[in-house]
């Protein structure tokens, strides 16, 4: 992680492999970093938000059969633009577009749902934007996801609603 002296500036937090075991450096950055930037009021959400992302890419973005066992390596950077906070999630593994990602079933009694399948519509809930991209680059794939919280300075706590 690169330390800044300005408050606005971006913090990054790369990480070779990503790994399960690692998502608490993530969130740690994260809590750190949005207090740094005075986003305090939108740690729950955005932490919430991003570990879902980077365990996500743990458990799907390689084909752990034949790739390996980790996407690596994963970036993720936070920066405050005016009263908002946008966080960059960049990794090299399979490319996956999150408006892909099927509706969970919100209507079965839970006891009938499949296990898993609400982490995206979780992301979504957390975030007021979420944008990806993906480009074959000389290294190979780059994929990228930007979440935007909205007013993350200026609001009231924001965890899960």
């Amino acid at each position: 992680m690169r330390e800044l002296t300005d408050a606005n500036a971006e913090r990054i937090l790369a990480l070779s492999p990503l790994t399960l075991d690692r998502l608490g450096d993530i969130r740690q950055f994260l809590r750190v970093t949005l207090a740094e930037l005075g986003c305090a009021n939108a740690i729950d959400a955005v932490v919430l938000a991003v570990d879902e992302v980077c365990a996500n890419l743990v458990e799907h973005a390689v084909d752990h059969a034949t790739v390996g066992l980790a996407p690596g390596p994963t970036r993720v950077s936070v920066r405050r633009s005016g009263d908002d906070v946008i966080i960059v999630v960049e990794d090299r593994g399979h490319p996956f577009d999150p408006a892909n990602a099927p509706a969970p079933d919100l209507v079965s009694d839970w006891i009938d749902r499949p296990i898993g399948g609400l982490g995206w519509f979780l992301v979504k809930q957390m975030v007021d934007e979420l944008s990806y991209d993906s480009a074959s680059t000389a290294d190979g794939m780059l994929n990228r996801l930007t979440l935007i919280k909205r007013g993350a300075a200026s609001a009231s706590p924001s965890g899960p609603v």
